[in-house]
């Protein structure tokens, strides 16, 4: 009897056991807010986790080109950009210096140069992000910027480096290491590059192809994360969390944070309410939000940083797929940032990414000659001078037959009066009388 009275007891103490562990994770993972908040689940932080970039992945050069006697050579291929970044963080600059502030012809001059390697940037980037160059970055330059490394193959000419905004160009010592690693890039690897000419617009010198170039439309399965994954990262105290969401907007707000989801788009807005009046230089800004970033974007490919706006203290970023840019009407490349020294005030940021590629349904595409475009503008009445920049981009689309299957066409998109659009929606535009300016 002692023993089965015993037995009871175990098997009671064990059950409670079992039921106040059941009880604790209920009160955790249901809070007594008014919204059920599901925690994030491993497969979904793994996935999170194995895209996580480092400041070399994402603060590094998009594109080199090979200047030569007569001719340049462009290439934007990852690998090929990957090798020129691992040179420079080999080669390690020295004795950096400031030269001066060109004027628009003298700093053109200098880009039009032959017999050179040039290394370019999607934006102006801080020096204090590419302390990997340099053997020593001088003190007082981390908030500097450069947008293009020229490299003269004169092996007595110095090292420039340059900046399209403000046309600020800075001077460095040769490395003792020998160049020939960089000029192999092109040497063994010729395929990967397209011969280019030399086009200037308003936001500076472009290399574009020569001809008609043949690319490939892609279409992948894509996916959104689960709306808990961002309030997980987004709000500190999901206790007091409201869901405020209607037919087009998925809204989570608290008395501090607003969180919202266009259903259509998948593009997340986030505002956080800031009364820290505390000061961030604007490298402080762009490292600060790198460092939030990190830990959020899922998406696997390349993704660049790609300015900071003085003005709205705004950092950009924007992804990118076998070389070329993510774009489409409603910017689903492109990142959005404000910080404060509080952390993350504003954010825009795409929540569809790409996962798997349909190879059965890639399509070679050609994509016209740049001076095919130009014409066609100008017989739209577009001159080429009003032309700010051009770039050959990934246009997103989203198939009819599901919401899960993304296309990405390589196509033209032209930059004017400060909006970029797709060859073909400024031409309709023009045709009805809409572009503003007209």
């Amino acid at each position: 009897m002692k023993r089965e009275g015993s037995s009871l007891i175990t098997y009671t103490l064990y059950l409670m056991v079992i039921l106040s562990l059941f009880l604790t994770w209920r009160i955790l993972s249901v809070p007594s807010g008014t919204v059920e908040i599901q925690t994030v689940s491993p497969s979904q932080q793994t996935t999170n986790l194995s895209s996580v970039k480092n400041i070399d992945d994402v603060f590094r050069p998009h594109q080199i080109v090979f200047h030569k006697a007569s001719d340049s050579f462009v290439s934007q291929d990852d690998e090929i950009v990957k090798k020129a970044d691992n040179f420079l963080k080999n080669w390690e600059l020295s004795e950096l210096f400031f030269e001066g502030t060109y004027s628009r012809e003298e700093y053109n001059t200098l880009i039009l140069n032959r017999n050179k390697v040039e290394i370019n940037f999607p934006a102006s980037i801080y020096l204090g992000m590419l302390t990997r160059y340099f053997e020593r970055l001088p003190e007082g330059f981390d908030n500097n910027t450069i947008s293009r490394i020229i490299i003269s193959m004169n092996e007595d000419d110095p090292i420039y480096l340059i900046d399209d905004k403000s046309l600020n160009v800075y001077i460095a010592e040769r490395s003792n290491v020998s160049l020939e690693p960089l000029l192999n890039i092109y040497t063994n690897s010729p395929e990967k590059f397209i011969k280019s000419e030399t086009y200037t617009f308003e936001n500076g010198v472009r290399f574009l192809p020569q001809s008609d170039v043949s690319l490939n439309k892609v279409v992948y399965l894509s996916e959104k994360q689960p709306n808990s994954f961002f309030i997980n990262r987004l709000f500190d105290d999901t206790t007091e969390l409201r869901d405020d969401s209607n037919e087009q907007l998925t809204i989570y707000s608290d008395n501090v944070s607003q969180l919202k989801i266009d259903k259509k788009t998948g593009v997340l807005y986030y505002y956080r309410n800031n009364l820290d009046e505390t000061e961030l230089s604007a490298y402080q800004h762009v490292r600060d939000s790198f460092h939030t970033l990190k830990f959020m974007d899922t998406w696997t490919q390349a993704f660049y940083f790609n300015g900071y706006d003085t003005e709205s203290d705004d950092v950009f970023y924007r992804r990118y797929l076998n070389g070329l840019p993510i774009s489409g009407q409603w910017n689903p490349g492109l990142i959005k940032m404000e910080m404060s020294s509080s952390g993350l005030v504003e954010l825009t940021y795409p929540t569809e990414v790409i996962q798997t590629p349909l190879e059965d349904r890639k399509e070679a595409i050609t994509v016209p000659y740049v001076q095919t475009v130009i014409q066609q503008l100008d017989e739209a009445g577009i001159r080429y001078n009003d032309i700010q920049d051009m770039e050959i981009a990934y246009e997103w689309s989203s198939s009819d037959e599901s919401s899960r299957i993304a296309t990405l066409l390589p196509t033209w998109f032209i930059n004017l009066d400060g909006n970029w659009k797709t060859l073909e929606e400024w031409l309709v535009e023009t045709e009805r009388g809409e572009r503003v300016g007209l």
